[in-house]
């Protein structure tokens, strides 16, 4: 949401732009380490909206009734989670990148209290993966491991992309029969990459048994 203040308005920006209070965070949140994310609790939303980036505009007023918590705040959590940058795409595939943003989402989805009303499902997308060109569906599958390991639901929305949400979810439900593991994500991604394929990762999760990461 950088560029909320200035040319930007699309995703970030135009949730920065309803729920004003998010503007608080440019002025005191400092750079974020690889460990680190920023939990912006209880925002409220006061304005609706019409259209994205060049279109956007103001839509009239907004009344929020989102509940609240137990501290009497609106019960709405924004996690802000960096993305690395990548100038060339297929650096994301080296596995020192794909445990950095694995550690960063990990960081972003774990519970703030456990045993709280913290627990909800975490609603996510193609993070990173616009003007910092990274590859939906390897985040698709970071998130889901990021997700798994913090003991979360995970609601993706892919932006109206049906083959991405097909795919997914064929992976998913093969994953699930398989009985995978986070581990055995993870060896997907190591396998996969030390290994140069040509067909896409989830073409070759599809085609490799689980049982056969172990041997």
């Amino acid at each position: 949401g950088g560029g909320v203040l200035g040319s930007g308005c699309v995703q970030e920006e135009i949730r920065f732009s309803i729920c004003p209070e998010m503007l608080v965070s440019l002025l005191i949140c400092e750079k974020m380490e690889p460990n680190e994310c920023i939990f912006l609790i209880g925002c409220e939303r006061y304005s609706s909206y019409k259209g994205y980036a060049d279109s956007f505009q103001y839509g009239g007023n907004y009344d929020d009734n989102t509940p609240k918590d137990n501290w009497g705040r609106k019960w709405c959590h924004v996690v802000a989670m960096d993305a690395i940058y990548f100038r060339h795409a297929s650096t994301q595939y080296d596995m020192h990148c794909v445990d950095r943003e694995l550690l960063k989402a990990y960081t972003s989805f774990i519970p703030l209290k456990y045993g709280s009303d913290y627990m909800f499902g975490i609603a996510t997308g193609n993070w990173g993966c616009g003007a910092f060109n990274g590859d939906k569906y390897l985040k698709a599958i970071i998130q889901l491991m990021a997700a798994s390991a913090a003991g979360r639901p995970l609601i993706y929305a892919a932006y109206r992309d049906k083959v991405l949400v097909n795919a997914f979810y064929i992976v998913y439900e093969f994953l699930k029969d398989q009985k995978a593991t986070v581990s055995d994500l993870y060896r997907y991604l190591q396998r996969y990459f030390s290994q140069g394929e040509r067909q896409s990762l989830f073409d070759y999760i599809l085609s490799t048994p689980v049982s056969s990461l172990k041997s």
